[in-house]
């Protein structure tokens, strides 16, 4: 195979690698109107079901850490058409669980799928770029992969209205074994083999360990891992408080959180723009700030009874926070090391998904108590954002101070 040039890596090579990334958020966003028809359908409590997302989002987080070691030393091709098939036979079986039982193993193993994915998507990356130009190509895919939250929500509510929530399982199916026939195309391997790692899962363990001490990873990898609690914390709740608050039928709603998930685009392609004149500090401290404030105006719609539009324009606001916030973070993090790179994403994905799937129970929780509580939550969250991120650029600002005076 013929490895992409490093210096360049195409817009071809770019979009394919979005396309895989869009999978994952496409299996959280693409059912979540059918999550009360759901819960009816298996005659369950809404924390119940609320566990199709839990379950899913710990595999592909903790699922990253067994695969992270596997990619450093099989290369990337090998393990990405894996997980694609693994993701595509999962929903499948999804589409058509006779009990929730069922529904919750086959979103465990379409988790592990799309662990295994993104572990080997986030390494190629590293693998092609570096620095301000693994930034920009980290806002490029987070662009491309942001079109999956727009449309997803809209085609999943269109598609339960018509063909019921099962389709869109199968739906999901499809577009996996679309995806891993357009990898198989356009995808080469990108990590050579006088660069591969032996597959030694104690070594692993000990490569683990030197990363998580290493505080270049360790804050950064935090306040992205608070970031995604925020994006899940929303996810988890506007799914019931749009719907059953404020009574929007599951096709309205999924028209409207796709549109907002639009501010998350936008956010992607500003930080990639502006990463270069302003620095990722900066504009990772930008990100933090505008979560914060869509927060606050979120919840003061809820509180003063403004209506959802007003709410929705606050979450708005700290959905492009996400965006900028997001693309800044991942580089921080993903530079911090220049080996073991796979074993870097996947505890990476261990930290950011291990964290955020306990935001769905949370949100689940709270969100029973109305929307004011639930913006409460938000706030909450991002609290936390700012102030994590505050810590982890002043870590990457003390690292500059250090070297110059060596």
């Amino acid at each position: 195979m013929n490895r992409i040039n490093s210096s360049s890596p195409s817009l071809k090579f770019a979009m394919a690698l979005g396309a895989i990334g869009a999978l994952g958020p496409s299996a959280v966003d693409m059912y979540l109107p059918s999550l009360p028809e759901m819960a009816v359908d298996y005659s369950t409590s809404v924390a119940s079901i609320q566990l199709t997302l839990t379950v899913f989002l710990l595999a592909m987080g903790l699922g990253q850490l067994l695969f992270g070691p596997i990619v450093d030393a099989w290369g990337r091709r090998r393990p990405l058409i894996a997980g694609l098939l693994l993701f595509s036979l999962s929903a499948l079986v999804a589409g058509a669980a006779p009990t929730l039982d069922w529904m919750l193993v086959a979103r465990f193993f379409q988790g592990l799928g799309s662990a295994l994915t993104l572990v080997v998507i986030m390494s190629m990356v590293r693998d092609v770029t570096q620095g301000v130009q693994a930034a920009k190509l980290f806002g490029l895919l987070m662009t491309i992969e942001g079109v999956a939250p727009i449309i997803a929500p809209a085609l999943g509510g269109y598609i339960d209205v018509h063909f019921g929530w099962r389709a869109v399982m199968v739906v999901l199916a499809v577009l996996g074994a679309l995806v891993a026939v357009n990898s198989i195309v356009v995808l080469r391997e990108t990590l050579p083999a006088n660069k591969r790692e032996p597959l030694n899962f104690k070594l692993a363990i000990q490569t683990y360990a030197r990363i998580a001490q290493d505080m270049r990873f360790l804050k950064p990898a935090l306040a992205l891992s608070s970031v995604f609690f925020f994006l899940f914390a929303y996810i988890g709740g506007a799914t019931f408080i749009y719907q059953n608050d404020y009574g929007l039928p599951a096709a309205q709603f999924g028209t409207l959180f796709g549109a907002t998930g639009i501010a998350i685009l936008v956010g992607a392609s500003l930080a990639a723009k502006l990463v270069g004149k302003y620095g990722l500090a900066r504009m990772a401290v930008a990100g933090a700030c505008c979560i914060v404030a869509g927060a606050l105006i979120a919840c003061g719609a809820a509180a003063a009874g403004l209506g959802l539009y007003w709410l929705v324009a606050g979450v708005a606001i700290a959905l492009l926070g996400v965006g900028i916030a997001e693309t800044t973070l991942m580089t921080l993090v993903m530079s911090s090391q220049t080996i073991a790179l796979g074993s870097t994403a996947a505890l990476l994905g261990a930290f950011q998904l291990g964290i955020s799937a306990c935001a769905t129970p949370l949100t689940g929780l709270v969100s029973s108590h109305g929307a004011t509580a639930w913006c409460g939550l938000l706030i909450l969250c991002a609290a936390v954002v700012g102030l994590l991120t505050w810590v982890s650029v002043s870590q990457g600002k003390a690292d500059q101070i250090a070297a110059l005076i060596h």
